[in-house]
């Protein structure tokens, strides 16, 4: 076998056997620490299970996200974990999967599946509550002066922490200010770019919240450059909790969304509808939690 360069054909062997010992993992941003936990996580519970994880990327394409997925389903997979690339389109992946493949979509709701009957289950996070939280947060160190930082309003998962955001401060009395609703590319080095857009006002925002913890550290490079001191003069919070959201400088206050302990519970989710194919659509919210850290000073006096 080994001079023959002999290697074992997986998929033929799922085929005699009725059974797949795959799961395919398709992520919509790869380069974002958050969803490298997550699929690390993902692994980690497959693993014990005894399946293998197969994975792709989207890079926030719908096509390349097609493409990803018919090749997936090559494989045969046990199920598809799917956390969607903006704006994706429910009947897009039903064609790619069909609608007995075992599905799981984390983090984003895929658009028009009510209307289609597109059937799948679903885990995600507190975005609302989690966003309302982090505004509050601000609001009790005495800011009024509060943006929203990075994401695209039309991405649900922004949409959520926007409307989480809004919420905190219509209920301290403070007018929304379309112009400190500032969009950038979800990832640090585009928001590290657009720092300037919260000094285009006078007066300027003295804290953000921003949509993740990508752009909140991207943000305080920003900051750095344009000679503001995070943790200082002005205030940052995230959402996710990575790695690197302790040791930031300064180390940053964010909502906890424990991205790796995600991925395993994904993967139970899954290991659970492709054994039992019978259950009732499941649809899981999980609560995060306020992690306050270094980036949050009070509001500077008048």
């Amino acid at each position: 076998m080994h001079r023959q360069g002999y290697v074992y054909n997986r998929t033929a062997a799922n085929l005699r056997q009725r059974v797949s010992s795959t799961v395919a993992l398709v992520i919509n941003d790869l380069s974002n620490p958050f969803f490298a936990e997550f699929a690390a996580g993902v692994d980690e519970a497959l693993g014990v299970k005894g399946y293998v994880t197969l994975l792709g990327s989207s890079n926030e394409s719908p096509a390349r996200q097609r493409q990803v997925l018919a090749s997936l389903m090559e494989h045969h997979p046990a199920g598809i974990i799917l956390s969607p690339a903006e704006a994706s389109d429910a009947a897009d992946i039903e064609l790619a999967i069909g609608r007995h493949t075992p599905l799981l979509v984390f983090n984003r709701e895929l658009i028009g599946s009510t209307a289609t009957g597109f059937d799948y289950d679903f885990l995600g996070l507190d975005n609302r509550a989690g966003a309302r939280a982090a505004t509050t947060r601000l609001l009790a160190l005495g800011h009024r002066r509060v943006a929203f930082y990075g994401g695209h309003a039309e991405s649900s998962s922004c949409r959520e922490r926007r409307l989480g955001y809004t919420d905190a401060l219509q209920a301290a009395g403070i007018a929304v200010d379309p112009r400190w609703m500032i969009e950038t590319v979800p990832a640090r080095l585009e928001a590290s770019a657009h720092a300037d857009a919260l000094f285009a006002t006078d007066p300027a925002p003295t804290a953000a919240v921003c949509y993740n913890d990508a752009v909140a550290l991207g943000l305080m490079l920003g900051l750095i450059r344009l000679d503001r001191h995070p943790g200082t003069d002005f205030a940052v919070t995230g959402f996710d909790d990575i790695p690197e959201a302790a040791v930031g400088m300064p180390p940053l206050t964010t909502m906890c969304a424990a991205p790796r302990a995600r991925g395993r519970q994904a993967a139970e989710l899954l290991l659970q509808r492709a054994t039992t194919p019978s259950l009732p659509r499941r649809s899981v919210i999980v609560p995060v939690q306020l992690i306050e850290r270094e980036s949050t000073p009070h509001a500077p006096h008048p």
